[in-house]
């Protein structure tokens, strides 16, 4: 009893977690408040979780894998698909997470975890490996089908730029929706969105590829 009482306790505050972090990100998100709404003792957290950086990293993970599962990376595609597919596949899932559920709890959520790739708290190095590591991995992989012989540097940083033209979309929402509404991510614009990347990186990657020394190698995989 005492344990299905413990577990309870540790969901309701995942859950009021999430709530209170949305709203109030981490630095003015309050044990207090968070434990009154899960109707909790306040050393709950620090029992449950090991203190309110620990419940953050925790609420973040959550909400990673509930985007992994709803939209995942490799939707409609497997390891022997072509390089095109798996990686519109790709823009698009990280797209779709971008976007959001339509709540605006996950839209914050989502600008949380968006805020620490670009300002790294001490808390990234625990989620990045944990949870984003398996899906970069996924990302570069898809590259190097694209890029045969490239060398890592050059497959890493095309990973990134594919990376931070998704970002760019939920990041710089408010800018782009005043320089042009055209460019704002919605339902209604993320199939030519994600063309327009594919377009874009693909275009970029064959240029690079036409500059690597040429291979005579039958197994390349050409975009």
């Amino acid at each position: 009893m005492i344990e299905t009482q413990d577990t309870g306790t540790k969901a309701r505050l995942l859950h009021t977690g999430r709530k209170v972090f949305a709203e109030n990100g981490l630095k003015n998100a309050t044990i207090r408040d968070i434990c009154g709404l899960a109707g909790a003792n306040v050393a709950s957290v620090n029992y449950h979780f090991g203190g309110k950086e620990k419940l953050y990293v925790a609420v973040l993970q959550d909400y990673i894998e509930r985007e992994n599962r709803r939209n995942p990376r490799d939707k409609g595609v497997t390891r022997d698909s072509s390089p095109e597919m798996r990686l519109r596949a790709y823009v698009r899932s990280l797209l779709l997470q971008t976007l959001g559920d339509g709540t605006l709890e996950n839209e914050r959520l989502g600008k949380l975890l968006t805020l620490e790739f670009i300002e790294p708290s001490q808390l990234f190095g625990e989620l990045f490996e944990k949870h984003c590591r398996e899906t970069h991995n996924l990302l570069l992989d898809i590259v190097r089908a694209a890029l045969p012989g490239a060398d890592e540097s050059i497959v890493s940083r095309c990973a990134s730029s594919i990376i931070g033209q998704c970002v760019l979309f939920d990041f710089a929402k408010e800018a782009m929706s005043r320089m042009n509404p055209a460019l704002v991510l919605e339902p209604g614009t993320i199939d030519e969105i994600t063309d327009f990347i594919m377009q874009f990186s693909l275009g970029g990657m064959e240029r690079l590829r036409a500059l690597l020394p040429h291979r005579q190698d039958a197994s390349a995989t050409t975009l």
